[in-house]
């Protein structure tokens, strides 16, 4: 057994983790370079309150700690409750059934009520003011500097990073071979603002007596405006934590309020203060007179930045490992953040009390075990940030929520039999469920299709039926989805095009000129569209890359349409796709490569995967003649030479960029992705789309 564990970092996973290993009989050191909370209170100003689901509530189980936390820290929350601009507000429950809820917990509160429960334990000793300054691996030894300033060595049969996105261990793993590392930042920030609770009257919860709020407490507030957002979460003392989550430049962005070179100096100019009074009145009205301290809170808090992390490995050797945000830090938009660390505790936790004497095997099953599903909540919590932002407010993405819901009670109720993978939504699966997340994603994805089909069936009346009559007429739907499950299904792999999507920087945006307009009293709604052609998935042209070469006009739809091979190349962000990458041997003329390395995209990265151009001589030789990737382009973003267009130019391959591979399984597909027929341009946007094939 590791005798002697060395945890860096206090924080929620740290705190946690401490109490599993003390009660293993283990000695644990746990040294945080913050100072302790128990006598230092809490430094307000740059949190985003927590959502508590089930799988953290699973890691707090372990010791015993879930009802505790539960009782003295968590606020449940059913749904979220939409504040659409000049609109009524929405209520959206997360589940068809109403005891499922996340719970907002205080990051400050959970963090203090852990380090208590980790301080009553006899074999922890917690240092804080103490940041860790280097990693010995081999020892393994941790170096630190004590809050009298003086360095010194700590041995340890084990250490554990549990420090964070921006975390010293692993800044020491960095420097090993091989050690693979991402980090991708988001072009949204965040800020803290807050609604205190109401001097007056307010809404009460029997759930918390004593407590009024300014707004509905058991919900969690989405003020989405396209682009931007705010979110509110309660506290048990009954304010809210507001978050702005919005891009750092733009017109509805904190460069906006700010100025280029942020947030002014105190004390703030009145123009200063006015101009921040005069845009929330705009674009959050509802929210402003519950907002007393708006002015001063948003120049007194930082605007911080949000990132997803990625590495691997986790482990060294038996003696080090890292866990949490350390290892795979992700955007909060799924509220997962938390929970994945929490699991990732107990996890750890069980796999060395099960390997006594073994950390070497305890910690590379651990590895194992996490890594496909800390990707995948990666993925999905980037997927939701677009729909928290873009997408809720949107009447048909509320029918089809409504219709996913009704379709889940159906099958809850036994009304509807269907197969495992199509029985519950991703969202119920990711928080009130403890499924992996690997797999809970690719359910979820299913479901999504299923539940699309469905919509497709239900003829415009639906919505204004009955309750029993509505039911029957989903029944039916679904039985007659289900009933053709076997015919080929469409598959959509283009993105859904807006002035938000992501184009190469300088090349020109999606814009729409609207020269008539139905709602404006004309007779038609006529439109002008601007954009660069090669927008969202689109075909690039020979003339592109090549001098004298076919524009898109010229090249064969042979390229385009007909049976094509999806295959997954799983590398990391920012590397090259190589032949040996290709996780399925190649049998088709046309290949279309997920690297999963642009999840959003509204935002343009700086770091996705492109070929090695001898991947395409590779795959020109067995006779391929289309090449498709879901990044922006088959070359990195920054190459001047851009070497693997010019394979493509010498061999005569087509090029597909900017699909959306995302859900679709490796295989063979039959597909349909026709240029437009556009003389002497250098390329074309593109409606692909994908139909299973047998044989």
């Amino acid at each position: 057994m590791a005798e002697r564990v060395v945890i860096i970092g206090a924080g929620l996973a740290g705190s946690l983790l401490a109490v599993y290993l003390a009660r293993q009989g283990r000695t644990v050191s746990v040294f945080e370079r913050r100072p302790d909370p128990r006598v230092a209170g809490y430094a307000g100003g740059r949190s985003i309150n927590l959502a508590l689901s089930i799988r953290g509530l699973w890691g707090l189980e372990g010791v015993g700690l879930d009802r505790d936390v539960l009782a003295r820290d968590a606020i449940a929350m059913r749904g979220r409750r939409i504040h659409p601009l000049g609109a009524t507000e929405v209520f959206q429950p997360y589940s068809r059934n109403p005891g499922d809820a996340i719970n907002s917990v205080s990051r400050a509160g959970l963090n203090l009520s852990l380090i208590q429960a980790a301080g009553r334990e006899r074999k922890v000793e917690f240092h804080f003011d103490t940041p860790c300054l280097d990693i010995d691996l081999d020892a393994p030894a941790a170096f630190v500097r004590g809050a009298d300033g003086v360095e010194r060595r700590v041995d340890a049969d084990l250490i554990l990073g549990a420090d964070g996105a921006f975390s010293p261990v692993r800044a020491r793993l960095q420097k090993t071979e091989r050690f693979e590392y991402s980090q991708s930042p988001l072009a949204h920030g965040y800020k803290e603002l807050h609604i205190p609770a109401p001097s007056g009257p307010g809404i009460t919860s029997e759930a918390l007596p004593g407590a009024t709020f300014a707004l509905e407490p058991h919900a969690l507030h989405i003020w989405p405006r396209g682009g931007s957002m705010m979110i509110a979460l309660p506290n048990r003392d009954g304010s809210f934590t507001c978050t702005l989550f919005w891009p750092f430049r733009g017109d509805h962005a904190f460069e906006a309020l700010e100025g280029p070179g942020g947030a002014p100096a105190a004390p703030h100019a009145a123009e200063d203060l006015a101009r921040v009074r005069a845009f929330f009145i705009e674009h959050y009205p509802d929210a402003v007179p519950l907002m007393p301290t708006l002015e001063r809170d948003f120049f007194a808090n930082p605007t911080s930045s949000l990132l997803t992390i990625r590495c691997s490995p986790w482990t060294w050797k038996g003696k080090v490992a890292l866990l949490g945000d350390a290892a795979h830090a992700i955007v909060p938009f799924y509220g997962q953040g938390m929970n994945a660390a929490f699991e990732d505790v107990r996890v750890l936790a069980d796999l060395l009390a099960g390997h006594p004497g073994d950390a070497h095997a305890a910690l590379a099953a651990f590895e194992a075990a996490r890594k496909p599903h800390a990707d995948a909540i990666a993925d999905m919590a980037l997927e939701n940030f677009v729909e928290m932002r873009d997408r809720v407010g949107d009447p048909a993405f509320r029918r089809k929520k409504r219709v996913e819901q009704e379709l889940h009670a159906l099958i809850g109720a036994g009304t509807l039999s269907m197969p495992l993978e199509l029985r519950s939504p991703q969202y119920n699966l990711v928080s009130f469920s403890t499924v992996p997340y690997a797999e809970a994603r690719r359910r979820g994805l299913a479901f999504d299709r299923f539940v699309e089909r469905v919509l497709a069936e239900l003829p415009p009346t639906a919505e204004g039926l009955a309750p029993d009559a509505r039911a029957d007429l989903l029944a039916r739907a679904a039985h007659k989805v289900q009933s053709t499950a076997n015919e080929p299904a469409v598959i959509e792999i283009s993105p859904l095009l807006s002035p938000r999507t992501a184009v190469f920087p300088g090349d020109t945006p999606l814009s729409r000129e609207a020269l008539l307009d139905t709602a404006k009293g004309d007779s038609i709604t006529l439109s002008t569209l601007r954009a660069t052609v090669h927008l969202g998935a689109h075909a690039d042209a020979p003339s592109h890359y090549g001098k004298g070469a076919h524009a898109i006009h010229e090249m064969p739809l042979a390229h385009y349409v007909g049976r094509c091979q999806v295959v997954d190349a799983p590398v990391q962000p920012g590397s090259l796709v190589h032949l040996d990458d290709l996780a399925s041997p190649i049998s088709e003329r046309r290949v279309l490569i997920r690297t999963g390395t642009q999840p959003d995209t509204s935002i343009f990265p700086t770091d996705f995967a492109a070929l090695d151009p001898a991947l395409v001589e590779a795959l020109a030789d067995r006779g391929v003649i289309t090449i498709g990737i879901d990044t922006p382009s088959v070359d990195p973003g920054s190459s001047k030479e851009l070497r693997a267009h010019k394979a493509f130019l010498r061999r005569g391959v087509a090029i597909l960029e900017g699909l959306v591979l995302d859900g679709v399984a490796p295989g063979v597909y039959e597909l349909i992705a026709p240029p437009l027929k556009l003389e002497g341009f250098d390329a074309s946007p593109v409606r692909a789309l994908l139909r299973p094939v047998s044989g």
